[in-house]
């Protein structure tokens, strides 16, 4: 909320992108440290706001009942200082959501924030699968609500007592539950927004057009005069309006009694189908090696991205491009894997800086999604990195999720489900969660125990330091490293690492390839999985190296982008180096025997040499 003497600005404080509405909103004061809430008429109020919403929310939602090996840990902004807290084994009745409430002085001209709630979970599919589907549209288990300690409240019930000056906590309320339910946050949300408008139908209907959204895309502009704008004018109540409403049926809700918006469930927002290579083709593969020949790039300045195939050391174009995030022209990073078991190779996106971190999962056998656009990383807005390998050996690859510069050492895994992407681990890599360069990350099976191991390589401001945690430890949910970290090039750079993984001599273990970050010249070295494994405990940077060279032009200080990856189908994976270079976007395809000496050609993949921020390969 924006302090100006007639109006405070409404903010948004999203965690983690989870489903779930209600026709029942409790309120849980347990972290209301400084007794802001103490006061029963300002209880009353939020009770009444709650009551006014959920009368017209009628989504059925199972209820939560861990127990047993099935665990579920509500994670949330703490109301009492902004912190992540953490509520372990939360039950909750049929059709009902929580919300933690309370005050702090939050500074400055903001009047609250509210925002939807992550979770961490374990147990049998059936119960992670109930979690991540608990019922139509968005649905969640609850979040977090936080009113500024310092702000001049009004307390009444009706708007007859209120006063110029005061701030109607009614108002507030309201708009900052429509967030927890998922305005400005959800992942429907964010699929219609696009060009600075929401586009949902049935807001739109409302409106007459796409409905203009503020600078933050969270909220409608100003101008709307609706709940969810981002500044309430002092001494004036604003309800919940039908364009409100219309929103949240169309990010999933269902809506009933509200005058102007058709009664029932919304339309369900669906990004446009991706087919990257037409379907049926044999280039998507057969398990257990589905997509091995697949190799996708992005960087195009349109947003866009290709997927390539490899032979006789050139890259071919497979399928025609496509944009992942339509009305997003920013950076993309992408993978490819078996995320559903069905031997087909898939594709998963993610963002770059400017919007929070979105992910999404595309089937290879239908072009649809296996999940819609998703917010990972509290919403995060510097962009994130993807890996993707099946750690608990189930025949399905895992997804997992880096910040880049700017984000801590976190490092999320996800399991698809039915109803989308289900966190199963949390890895805080390095064990350090202070540094603030992010991390970029790849999974292959490193110890050739069946499971893909997990490599984090420290991001733009840190050394060149290197993490490797075994995927058996991951899908135990604990972080065991198969080596002692090390800094994988001279430990005085500062533009972090590149790291992939993959079996490039054909003995059943992937080797470790990194390469220089984000400035650097374009310098490649190889370390063997299998000399990794017999030598545990070994500094892994004084050992012998299968390979250490310069994959591009020397004297090219931008960096370089790697990936290994089996492109021909020979048994052995083959290096692609991409350039970091915004201004000459180029490529080189390098098999193992030219480790060292790469004479194959580079190539410009995109018919315009200058892209983004360089070519990301995945």
């Amino acid at each position: 909320m924006t302090h100006t003497t007639t109006r405070r600005r409404l903010a948004v404080e999203p965690l983690e992108a989870r489903d779930c509405p209600a026709l029942t909103i409790l309120f849980d004061y347990r972290f209301d440290a400084g007794g802001f809430f103490n006061d029963p008429a300002r209880r009353a109020v939020l009770r009444q706001a709650a009551d006014d919403l959920g009368a017209r929310l009628d989504a059925p939602l199972a209820p939560l009942v861990p127990g047993g090996a099935n665990s579920f840990t509500a994670t949330f902004f703490n109301p009492a200082d902004g912190r992540q807290a953490a509520v372990p084994n939360l039950a909750l009745p049929a059709n009902t959501v929580v919300v933690y409430a309370g005050g702090r002085p939050v500074g400055g001209a903001e009047a609250g924030f509210g925002g939807f709630g992550g979770y961490q979970a374990g147990g049998s599919r059936e119960w992670l699968d109930a979690l991540a589907s608990r019922g139509p549209g968005f649905t969640l288990w609850g979040g977090s609500l936080t009113l500024d300690t310092g702000t001049n409240w009004y307390a009444g019930g009706s708007a007859a007592g209120l006063r110029p000056g005061q701030v109607d906590l009614y108002s507030v309320a309201v708009h900052e539950l429509g967030h927890v339910l998922g305005l400005g946050t959800a992942p429907g949300w964010k699929a219609y927004s696009a060009n600075g408008s929401f586009a949902g139908p049935a807001a739109a209907a409302v409106y007459g057009r796409p409905v203009p959204l503020g600078p933050d895309g969270a909220h409608w502009d100003d101008r709307v005069n609706a709940s969810l704008d981002p500044h309430l004018p002092t001494g004036v109540r604003v309800a919940f309006t039908a364009l409100d409403y219309a929103a949240l049926r169309d990010i999933g809700w269902r809506v009933s009694g509200v005058p102007g918006v058709p009664d029932g469930y919304g339309p369900g927002p669906s990004p446009p189908p991706v087919v990257p290579v037409p379907l049926g083709s044999p280039l998507l593969g057969s398990a257990p090696r589905a997509g091995t020949r697949l190799a996708v790039l992005t960087g195009p300045r349109d947003g866009s991205a290709q997927v390539f195939t490899a032979g006789g050391g050139k890259l071919a174009a497979a399928g025609d491009r496509f944009v992942p995030f339509p009305g997003y022209t920013g950076v993309v990073r992408s993978v490819v894997a078996d995320f559903d078991g069905d031997g087909t190779a898939d594709f998963a996106f993610t963002t770059g800086a400017g919007p929070a971190a979105r992910v999404r999962v595309v089937s290879g056998a239908s072009g649809g999604d296996l999940a819609g656009p998703t917010t990972v990383l509290d919403g995060f807005t510097g962009g994130a990195y993807l890996a993707a390998g099946d750690v608990d050996r189930d025949g399905k690859a895992e997804l997992a999720v880096s910040a880049d510069a700017g984000g801590g050492n976190r490092v999320s895994i996800f399991k698809l489900a039915p109803a989308g992407l289900v966190l199963a681990a949390d890895v805080m890599a390095f064990g350090d969660p202070v540094f603030r360069g992010g991390s970029r990350v790849a999974m292959a099976d490193v110890n050739r125990d069946g499971a893909a191991d997990l490599v984090v390589g420290a991001g733009t401001g840190g050394g060149p330091r290197v993490a490797v945690y075994t995927g058996a430890g991951l899908a135990a949910g604990r972080a065991d490293r198969l080596v002692p970290d090390f800094f994988a090039l001279d430990s005085r750079l500062r533009s972090g690492v590149f790291v992939t993984a993959a079996d490039f001599d054909a003995d059943g273990y992937a080797d470790l390839a990194y390469s220089t970050g984000t400035s650097g010249g374009p310098r490649v070295r190889v370390v063997g999985g299998k000399q990794l494994v017999q030598n545990p405990g070994a500094d892994v940077a004084a050992l012998p190296a299968m390979a250490d060279f310069f994959a591009l032009d020397p004297n090219d200080r931008n960096g370089i982008r790697i990936l290994a990856r089996d492109l021909d189908a020979d048994g052995r994976a083959e290096l692609l180096v991409a350039g970091g270079g915004k201004q000459n976007g180029i490529t080189r395809v390098i098999p193992a025997a030219q480790f060292g000496a790469p004479a194959t050609p580079l190539q410009s993949p995109f018919a315009d040499p200058v892209t983004l921020d360089g070519i990301y390969v995945g």
